[in-house]
């Protein structure tokens, strides 16, 4: 194992390095599936929204799976695809050891984080946001009658509120033991909101 990855274990999917970095480790990062899309998000005509298919032979082809590898990690969505000219703007760390995952995360596209920013990271440790969404291009075709996705190419990775893919495809850790500095925030976190309901309540 690379000295780099050497840190203080939160929990047993996260560790926070030397460095201060975050590495998050079995990551679901989509899933198979159905997913829920506007008809305008797939090319078709008119209002309302579409069942898409992701087939497992698409979602876990050597492709797919390659074309996530390295991609950057943001916070959110960005308006455009990451690229060279913009990757210092949007990128927030790297997806690494793409892979299909087993037993309990079979069906999804599974992955390790590498949070290089600091902001982002507290919004994982504190728990704040923890969904993810994957940004990729991609091919619909209709097989009898049902709308599929293929030739799935990674761009990026987000940390969303909420993702398209539904609340597994997250950055999960049900035991998570926090630094001293994230005790520190919460504290004053929850101080605030107990501020804030006395005046709402005597003002």
């Amino acid at each position: 194992m690379p000295s780099a990855y050497y840190g203080a274990r939160l929990s047993n999917n996260l560790v926070e390095l030397s460095n201060g970095c975050l590495l998050c480790k079995n990551v679901p990062i989509a899933r198979t599936g159905v997913y829920k899309y506007l008809r305008s998000e797939v090319g078709m005509d008119g209002q309302g929204i579409v069942d898409v298919y992701r087939d497992p032979s698409e979602v876990f082809s050597k492709e797919a799976i390659a074309s996530f590898e390295g991609k950057p990690f943001t916070d959110t969505h960005p308006n455009e695809d990451v690229t060279i000219d913009n990757w210092a703007q949007y990128s927030k760390g790297v997806v690494r050891d793409v892979r299909k995952g087993v037993g309990d995360q079979d069906g999804y596209l599974v992955a390790d984080i590498l949070v290089t920013d600091p902001i982002s990271s507290n919004e994982i440790i504190s728990n704040a946001k923890r969904e993810i969404s994957s940004g990729y291009d991609c091919d619909y075709v209709v097989r009898d009658g049902k709308i599929y996705q293929t030739n799935i190419r990674g761009n990026h990775v987000a940390l969303v509120q909420y993702g398209r893919a539904g609340s597994n495809v997250r950055i999960n850790d049900e035991k998570l033991v926090l630094p001293k500095k994230y005790y520190f925030i919460k504290r004053l976190d929850k101080a605030i909101k107990i501020i804030d309901k006395e005046e709402r309540t005597h003002g």
